[in-house]
């Protein structure tokens, strides 16, 4: 029900009171596929079918009353304790006055053709939404479902869908949207989603904002719809059947399958919940471009596919475009933060030769390996835009870039060296007031057999803000300028370098952390004297216990992703509790593919704690990895044998792993510590197994406790059945049998099977 509409009816209820009457059902119809109910008690749907094209019509004692629009028609019921007393003349010209009103505030903000959202509406809805979701998570609601506070962003395009306007006509082509936003409608409506948002962005373009799905779930949905579309046929045969009588010249036969291409782009807890208001604007904006770079991507990938935003970043590119005759590459690198002409990108065939394709050993078929990633070759960035930027291959090079070839960029110091010829290169470089990246390294694995060091990371904040309003000659100008402050105050045998597009290193003389604090703040104040632009500083002190000395350039890079996260302007000092606060931050915000996500990373660094090993365990079980998740679980429970969360993860494991008696003896501990407080799905799952090992009637006795809390759980009256026709109650486990079926429980036993053939 749209926002509009429930203001209408609370209005229109106000007004009708003085009058002894109330608003029973309202119905906003914008054409004959889209339609909006907001019903109270009465059939809407069955209404309108009943008034037809009447404007003003008594049914049952109740006034309807229809008002048609530019955008359709809206049908208002009216009803009250005594119908007799209907001053229908005054009821209905109120009513008119409100429709109208409605219609004209409706019409300005929705599509006629499909009723959705006009993309400056959406716009400020999506503003709305997040703000909705931000703060129901900052009152930490308690109850009800789990959610996390992600927002995820679809981008839609049709494929091919000029080729239908031209070969078949505008008209028809308006039938094909007007079908295709109908089913688009209806698949979210299928999914349960909560607070979507649905917009015509312009042409065959089309928007769908999610709240509380995450990066992971989006992915799914964004599965599901595509092969939901590709599926469906667009028109239907009813609306092809109608199309064809209101336009008898039509004679087309053969209509081509509707397919679409989705970008998707998740703005997950950490960008909603630590982005002011006034900034979730900006953080919407980008959610909507990156949605857009990943259709585009799809559609360069072949149409009828999805792409997530994400995946594009963390490879760090993909290839859009080869032109043979001139050998430009065009490439899409994600996000062009710090990416700088002269760049360098292996590029590799991710067809067949990822890491992750296993070669099966003949005869045992057991895993052996995985093919290795074949590099083809590698590419020099020659210029930088926006969405996408340019490339040519490097001298030599004779291999085809094609498209959907994934990209991986390649440290200064892993580049091949120039040539002294190519003099624009070598005077650009002695314009640098760096040092390489080798001779950083260098001077970092001196440090490293030192006693004590640091290193310091700096980063530019809202690079991507700064870019888009300032241009991208200006990022690169503010990195010069930061290396030129960084030189001033640096003593010799000291090393500052480029990290990376975005990272400059410093390894300070000092051993003292909080000396080097000050100097990057003495730092902080010059230089923002000479611009607006904000940068933060991650430090490694090598005296902090918990930290790996031979892993520092990596910690202290992660620690740039947590500075990020943080906020901007950050100075922060690393240590393994602030490494952990992303993953408590998903973990408490229910992306727990996230949490495994940053637990994964920061174990390769050592870096964990019980808590920490503990919400992993819990991760891993949602996600269907139960052999780590219980052995994560197990390795909390070594340390703290009455965990109740460790226990719960452990139980459920086991049992999901079909090892009965280990979940078993997990759930006996949980009934003992929680004094026989379980979930009705622990009590059913626990019965379950005991029900495997033959303690029947052990089985039948937590079953019913099951029951008693959730009466519709197809699985435990399945169960229960099974459970009973063990003791030879036939007749009553064919019921509980033929229940569970009735409710769509289809795992049937074969004896349970042969005993609904019985019946």
């Amino acid at each position: 029900m749209s926002k509009a509409l429930d203001e209408f009816r609370k209005e229109a209820s106000k007004a009708l009171k003085p009058l002894g009457a109330r608003l029973s059902g309202i119905s906003f119809m914008l054409n004959e596929e889209v339609l909006t109910s907001a019903d109270k008690g009465f059939d809407v749907d069955e209404l309108v079918q009943e008034l037809g094209r009447a404007k003003e019509k008594q049914i049952e004692g109740k006034l309807a009353i229809s008002i048609y629009g530019a955008g359709g028609r809206l049908v208002g019921v009216v009803s009250a304790d005594d119908g007799s007393k209907l001053d229908l003349t005054g009821i209905s010209s109120l009513l008119s006055f409100l429709i109208s009103n409605f219609l004209l505030r409706e019409e300005r903000d929705r599509d006629g053709l499909t009723g959705f959202l006009k993309k400056d509406a959406f716009r400020k809805r999506m503003l709305e939404t997040a703000i909705g979701v931000k703060k129901a998570a900052s009152a930490k609601k308690s109850g009800g479902k789990k959610r996390s506070p992600a927002l995820s962003f679809f981008h839609l395009d049709l494929d091919h869908f000029k080729s239908v306007n031209d070969t078949l006509g505008h008209r028809f082509g308006d039938e094909v949207l007007r079908s295709f936003a109908r089913h688009v409608r209806e698949f979210f409506t299928g999914e349960d989603c909560e607070g979507v948002l649905l917009a015509r962005l312009g042409g065959e373009e089309f928007g769908v904002l999610v709240p509380y799905v995450t990066t992971k779930d989006a992915g799914e949905v964004g599965e599901k719809l595509r092969a939901y579309i590709d599926d469906t046929q667009i028109p239907t045969s009813a609306e092809l059947e109608r199309y064809r009588r209101d336009n008898p010249d039509f004679k087309t036969l053969s209509i081509p399958n509707v397919t679409a291409s989705i970008g998707i782009s998740t703005g997950d807890s950490a960008v909603i919940m630590r982005t002011s208001e006034e900034g979730l604007s900006g953080e919407l904006e980008q959610l909507y471009e990156q949605a857009d770079v990943a259709t585009y991507v799809a559609k360069k990938l072949g149409r009828n596919r999805i792409m997530a935003f994400e995946r594009i970043r963390d490879e760090g590119g993909t290839v859009i475009d080869f032109d043979v005759r001139t050998g430009i590459v065009t490439i899409d690198l994600g996000s062009d933060m710090g990416v700088d002409v002269e760049d360098v990108f292996k590029v590799y065939d991710n067809r067949k030769f990822t890491d992750e394709e296993p070669v099966i050993q003949p005869g045992s078929q057991k895993v052996i390996g995985y093919y290795p990633r074949i590099v083809l070759g590698e590419i020099e960035v020659i210029l930088c835009q926006p969405q996408v930027s340019f490339a040519l291959r490097k001298a030599g090079e004779v291999f085809s870039p094609e498209t959907g070839f994934l990209l991986e960029w390649v440290p200064p110091s892993k580049r091949s060296k120039r040539t002294t010829s190519d003099r624009r290169r070598k005077d650009r470089r002695k314009e640098s007031r760096v040092s390489s990246r080798s001779q950083f390294e260098t001077r970092l694995r001196e440090s490293q057999e030192r006693e004590h060091f640091i290193m310091v990371l700096f980063f530019f904040d809202n690079l991507a803000t700064i870019r888009d309003q300032r241009g991208s000659s200006t990022v690169k100008e503010l990195y010069r300028s930061l290396a030129a402050e960084l030189e001033r105050m640096v003593v010799p045998g000291e090393a500052v370098s480029a990290i990376s597009g975005d990272l400059i290193g410093w390894l300070p003389a000092a051993t003292s952390a909080k000396k080097v604090e000050e100097g990057i703040k003495e730092l902080k104040k010059r230089y923002a004297k000479q611009d607006k632009a904000t940068f933060s500083a991650v430090v490694y002190d090598s005296a902090v216990k918990g930290l790996d000395r031979s892993r520092a350039l990596d910690i202290a890079q992660k620690g740039v992703d947590i500075a990020r996260f943080k906020g901007i302007n950050q100075t922060l000092v690393l240590d393994p509790e602030i490494l952990l606060l992303k993953l408590y931050f998903y973990y408490e915000h229910d992306e727990l593919d996230k949490v495994a996500e940053e637990f994964s990373q920061l174990q390769t660094f050592g870096i964990s704690d019980a808590k920490s090993l503990l919400y992993n365990a819990e991760a891993l079980s949602y996600l269907g990895k139960q052999e780590e998740a219980l052995e994560a679980a197990h390795q909390v429970l070594d340390s703290d044998t009455s965990n109740l969360q460790a226990l719960e993860v452990a139980a459920t494991a086991a049992f999901e792993l079909g090892r009965n008696q280990e979940a078993v003896d997990a759930y006996e501990k949980l009934v003992d510590k929680k004094k026989g407080k379980l979930a009705a799905w622990h009590w059913r799952d626990y019965a379950i197994a005991l029900l495997y090992l033959g303690a029947t009637e052990k089985a039948l006795e937590y079953l019913s406790l099951a029951l008693a809390e959730d009466p519709t759980d197809a699985s435990a009256i399945y169960h229960q059945g099974e459970a009973l026709l063990a003791l030879g109650r036939r007749e009553k486990a064919r019921q509980e049998i033929m229940r569970a079926f009735e409710l769509g429980y289809r795992e049937l036993s074969p004896q349970a099977q042969k005993l609904l053939g019985e019946g």
